[in-house]
């Protein structure tokens, strides 16, 4: 693999966004704006005593050599995405900016425990170099799981998450937060740095106005006056120029936090019920199936266990339960695409407003943070990768339909400050 020469450290959050698109795309069954003013508490961080002691380390093994200790989880793993991590995010980051290989940085999350020791010795100043550069083995089993993987041990948590999501391993259930470790809004590699550590975006919650606050409570703090793409992937603000508003989660994967207190969720299912199933091999054993990049509508055990409970609804087999599933996505869809056109008309409206320079400015600014506002709901509900094609409707299409009216009424205030 070629390398190329070290870019400006802000370039390590945009290679890690483009690539994050491309880990969401694979992985998903397939986030802005003015403060609610709301009085709530931040949550209440896990205190030293509950701890759990941390599994027995195992000596280090390589992705073929558990894939030869564990043939049936190993082999469906290396069906998935997943598996191919290192040349997707190579790839991503050629065709997005010119780059000749992935940054370290993507590494946090992908090659977890190998980043995690560079990063440990080194500092920062790591984040924008050429993975190539480093021995590090992306997709391990140790992104996940802690130990041997046989002993059914996983933990979530990476360097991004130690960093700016504090209140993380304390909001989420442990069973959601392996997958929402990368599923989830983090706002990039530049708070690895140690300029800008400090931030906690579920501060206050994981809801959309929840994580607003406590985004805008920091960076109002910490002023952003960029509007390059660095600046606004993967969850850091961005200036938006034409409407002269900071607009927040600007892009993010934030599947954990819109599968919290979900329909399925609160019937005990987690992630891994649907995107990694029992399956029984050909000897009779049954595994965990490891293809997690694979939709479960294409799973015939996952679609076994949804039947489980919509056969009580007259869905009578698979067939039906994907056409289901697939009728619910293209409502969404509908949904999600009326309100990107009211948004979409808010802005240029909002533009023109801002260029005229005549607006009265209480006014103005009510309608900038009502802008923001529904930004962020309209960007939460479907995820920034995908807002407008219903993929999330399996996810909670309950929440997603309260989250673009939330932002429907958001856009009606906002255009009346401004009519």
């Amino acid at each position: 693999m070629k390398t190329m020469k070290p870019r400006k450290i802000a370039l390590a959050g945009t290679v890690v966004a483009a690539v994050a698109l491309v880990g969401c795309l694979g992985c998903a069954a397939q986030t802005q704006t003015a403060d609610t003013g709301a009085a709530q508490e931040p949550v209440q961080q896990e205190q030293p005593g509950q701890e759990t002691a941390a599994p027995e380390k195992v000596a280090k093994k390589t992705l073929a050599e558990w894939v030869a200790a564990y043939p049936n989880e190993g082999n469906t793993y290396m069906e998935a995405k997943m598996s191919h991590t290192y040349d997707a995010f190579a790839g991503a980051s050629q065709q997005a900016f010119g780059g000749e290989d992935a940054a370290v940085a993507c590494a946090a999350c992908h090659a977890r425990e190998d980043f995690q020791t560079i990063y440990n010795e080194q500092g920062a100043v790591i984040l924008d170099k050429n993975a190539s550069d480093y021995e590090m083995e992306w997709s391990n089993c140790t992104n996940c799981h802690v130990g041997d993987p046989g002993e059914g041990n996983v933990e979530g948590g990476n360097a991004y998450g130690d960093a700016t999501s504090t209140s993380a391993k304390a909001l989420f259930p442990a069973e959601d937060y392996v997958c929402g470790q990368c599923h989830a809004m983090f706002p990039g590699a530049a708070y690895l740095e140690d300029a800008n550590k400090g931030i906690d975006q579920y501060k206050y919650g994981f809801e959309p106005e929840e994580m607003l606050r406590a985004m805008k409570e920091y960076y109002e703090a910490n002023p952003v006056t960029e509007t390059t793409i660095c600046a606004g992937m993967v969850g850091v603000p961005m200036l938006d120029p034409e409407i002269d508003t900071v607009l927040y989660l600007t892009d993010a994967c934030t599947e954990v936090e819109l599968f919290q207190d979900s329909n399925h969720q609160k019937m005990g299912l987690t992630c891994t019920d649907c995107h990694m199933p029992q399956i029984e091999a050909s000897g009779g054993t049954t595994y965990t199936y490891h293809n997690m990049t694979q939709s479960p509508l294409e799973n015939p055990a996952a679609l076994e266990k949804c039947l489980m409970c919509h056969k009580s609804q007259g869905i009578e087999d698979a067939d039906a339960m994907v056409a289901f599933v697939k009728g619910k996505m293209d409502e969404l869809a509908q949904i999600q695409q009326a309100t990107k056109t009211k948004l979409d008309e808010f802005h240029a409206k909002l533009a023109d407003a801002v260029a005229a320079g005549n607006a009265d400015e209480a006014k103005l600014q009510a309608a900038k943070d009502a802008y923001n506002l529904a930004n962020v709901y309209f960007l939460y509900q479907g995820t920034a990768m995908r807002p407008t094609d219903g993929s999330m409707a399996a996810m909670s299409f309950s929440k997603s339909v309260e989250q673009l009216q939330k932002a429907d009424d958001a856009i009606a205030e906002g255009m009346s400050q401004i009519a």
